[in-house]
């Protein structure tokens, strides 16, 4: 069943128009001998007649199996009806079966802008294709700077793929055709794009006046969903959970605040990936500081260790003699330049033991001592030292004895050695 068809001399003959398209009349065609019509496909001789339902159309009295006109399904007929009768509804001109002028495609309902020029073709597309031929019959339309919407019935692979929207026939004469899949529109609180119903009429005349258009999401939305999240038609319907709508129909201020919500997404990650790189670098300033800071406390440690001759299981006796004879619970520091690279000596206190008192140096080098030597007790591990410090007392000293391999603990006060004139 195909609704249009030429004549030798009339042209191109259309039965959904009055006029046939060409200033003639049904009568001239139906039942009429010697008219000659071919398929503006396979150009085989066609033949005008009505339908049980009273609907005019063409035949092929010989079906040629390679002819798609020929072989066009009711379904298909009827959805290719409708699509040009929505598109004149909206105030277009719209023809039917109209090909291009290489002839490497046919438009199965063609709108016209109001200069002639083509504007838009509807396509009912219900056999199977794949997307691969799908997308590169769109970017032939393209090519020829004509848009396209792809009109199906059911799921496939295809759909959301390229410009598409999915109908629903009326049950039911007098009742309009519906948009089950393909138009949402998008809201922030929370951001998410949902379905939107409506007439097909209504919905070919957003699209022809520009109303609406096909919008790739942008933003980090990119699901159709119900109020309640549940899924609708842009995730997990086709045959699995990835399959999903890559582009619908919305209205343009819907696409401008998508792209709005995107830039602003953009700009959220910039500044987050500022900050982050910022923390990487302040972070590896403070770890360069902290082997910084190591290397010198082990410098300092490895001195520390050849100056004193001390070694771990020695310093382990030398700090629990010190707080068996001082009775404290101590702390010894690192080896610090302060303190004549001597361990500053802390008593531990306070309710929580986080309160640090300074009461003394260990194993300070004498050769550095300042004026803190007089007023903190001075700890060394053997009477040797001690003799050391006493020759570089410039005031009285308090040293304490504590011997790691003898035990041996006392105290001393050094006085500076007498001026001999």
């Amino acid at each position: 069943m195909q609704l249009t068809a030429n004549h030798g001399e009339w042209g191109r003959l259309d039965v959904t128009l009055d006029d046939l398209g060409c200033d003639r009349s049904w009568a001239e065609i139906h039942r009429v001998r010697g008219v000659e019509l071919t398929c503006p496909e396979c150009g085989g001789q066609v033949h005008a007649r009505l339908s049980k339902l009273n609907t005019r159309h063409f035949y092929h009295r010989a079906k040629p199996p390679s002819c798609s006109l020929a072989n066009e399904s009711l379904e298909h007929h009827l959805l290719k009806l409708e699509l040009v009768t929505c598109a004149r509804a909206a105030g277009f001109q719209a023809e039917l079966e109209v090909a291009a002028p290489a002839g490497d495609w046919r438009a199965d309902v063609m709108v016209f802008s109001p200069d002639g020029l083509r504007l838009m073709a509807l396509e009912a597309q219900l056999s199977p294709i794949t997307v691969q031929d799908i997308a590169a019959r769109t970017a032939l339309y393209e090519r020829d700077g004509v848009q396209v919407c792809w009109f199906g019935f059911r799921p496939r692979p295809w759909v959301g793929a390229v410009p598409t929207l999915l109908v629903q026939a009326p049950e039911d004469r007098g009742q309009a055709w519906t948009v089950t899949a393909g138009l949402a529109r998008l809201s922030t609180r929370p951001m998410n794009w949902s379905p939107v119903r409506a007439a097909l009429r209504d919905a070919v005349a957003w699209m022809l006046t520009g109303r609406i258009l096909p919008h790739q999401p942008l933003s980090s939305a990119r699901r159709v969903t119900h109020e309640d999240n549940s899924y609708e038609w842009a995730e997990g319907w086709i045959r699995s959970w990835n399959d999903m709508w890559r582009l619908w129909w919305t209205a343009s201020t819907y696409a401008d605040l998508d792209a709005e919500c995107a830039r602003e997404e953009a700009e959220t990650r910039r500044r987050r990936q500022a900050q982050e790189e910022n923390a990487a670098w302040r972070q590896a300033v403070e770890d360069k500081e902290k082997e910084r800071k190591k290397a010198a406390k082990d410098r300092a440690y490895a001195a520390f260790w050849s100056r004193t001759g001390l070694d771990q299981r020695q310093w382990k006796y030398f700090w629990g003699l010190a707080e068996l004879f001082f009775a404290l619970d101590l702390i010894f520091g690192a080896p610090d330049s302060r303190y004549g690279d001597g361990r500053p000596v802390y008593e531990r206190g306070g309710p929580d033991g986080t309160q640090w008192m300074l009461v003394g140096v260990a194993c300070p080098d004498p050769r550095r001592l300042r004026a803190w030597a007089e007023e903190l007790a001075l700890l060394v591990p053997s009477h040797r030292d001690l003799d050391t410090l006493a020759n570089r007392a410039w005031a009285p000293f308090q040293v304490y004895v504590l011997n790691p391999d003898t035990g041996e603990m006392y105290q001393e006060r050094v006085l500076p050695a007498p001026v001999v004139l």
